[in-house]
């Protein structure tokens, strides 16, 4: 791979590096960043006061409020922390479908975002999943890691099954640092969202969603009789097409998407779905700045 090249188009790269992502919640990251922190230290930005106690930092006394009310009192500042953040790329085999190809257009996603964060000072880790945890890139920082990362999501191939509650279960069962996790998937799971939406939302973390279609399933365009199979189990279905048929399986898309953004909103997390043939740049610097994703 040419590292003097962009894998991005110039004037995109230069829209991102005005951009961050965004948390709700203070950050409880231990390097500087760009993202307000838990901790208060001496930082740019005024927090509060505090009544000072012997062995505090005499550099933070206000002597304004010494010399008027003969108090000691200590000024707090926010400290700016880097961010961890998980970038988790479904892998299973349903992403390989479509027409642009969805896997194609989540890996580019996830290389953007990787960026954003990357040029940022956070600490990104990056997640292939299918059935569990496929491969893992451990935490990367910094400018010169963005290769690191594209050479690991080059190197993946979309194959296997879909458990996003076992995947989420092996990554996040050993405690990590709390932080934005970004889910970028079809959200094809047969067990639903909701059980590992609940399991994940003990941690703390905040989530961004990112649901990538293909437009065949956003709508199909089908012969009257179809021979259908499933990317993932292999099995075949001969149906008949019908307009009742269509419009039952609308519904039910449009269902899934229902559930999936209620799942998020509940917990106050971000889900946004995204069509493969969509232009990319618009879906990540207007739509996610909308979500309140980037800031």
């Amino acid at each position: 791979m040419d590292r003097s090249a962009s894998p991005f188009p110039e004037d995109f790269v230069r829209r991102l590096e005005h951009l961050t992502l965004a948390t709700r919640a203070p950050v409880s990251g231990h390097l500087r960043g760009a993202h307000r922190s838990r901790r208060t230290g001496s930082g740019m930005v005024f927090s509060d006061y505090r009544p000072y106690v012997p062995g505090d930092d005499l550099r933070n006394l206000d002597w304004g409020i010494w010399m008027r009310l003969d108090r000691l009192v200590l000024r707090l500042f926010e400290e700016e922390a880097d961010l961890p953040v998980y970038l988790l790329l479904d892998a299973s085999a349903s992403m390989g479908c479509g027409e642009p190809a969805k896997f194609d257009f989540a890996r580019r996603a996830v290389a953007a975002l990787a960026w954003l964060a990357l040029v940022n000072h956070d600490r990104v880790t990056t997640v292939a999943w299918n059935e569990g945890v496929a491969r893992e890139l451990p935490v990367r920082r910094g400018r010169a890691a963005l290769w690191p990362v594209l050479r690991f999501l080059e190197a993946l191939r979309p194959s296997g099954g879909t458990s996003l509650e076992a995947s989420l279960r092996a990554c996040f069962g050993a405690r990590r640092p709390r932080g934005l996790v970004v889910l970028v998937s079809d959200f094809m799971d047969p067990a639903g969202f909701e059980a590992a939406a609940a399991w994940l939302s003990r941690f703390g973390h905040e989530l961004f969603a990112l649901q990538v279609l293909s437009p065949q399933e956003l709508s199909p365009d089908l012969p009257e009789q179809a021979l259908l199979e499933d990317a993932e189990s292999g099995a075949t279905d001969l149906v008949r097409v019908t307009p009742a048929l269509l419009a039952a399986y609308r519904e039910a898309l449009e269902a899934h998407g229902r559930e999936l953004e209620g799942a998020c909103q509940r917990r106050g997390w971000s889900w946004l779905r995204a069509r493969s043939d969509t232009a990319f740049d618009e879906v990540l610097l207007r739509a996610l700045r909308e979500q309140g994703v980037l800031r």
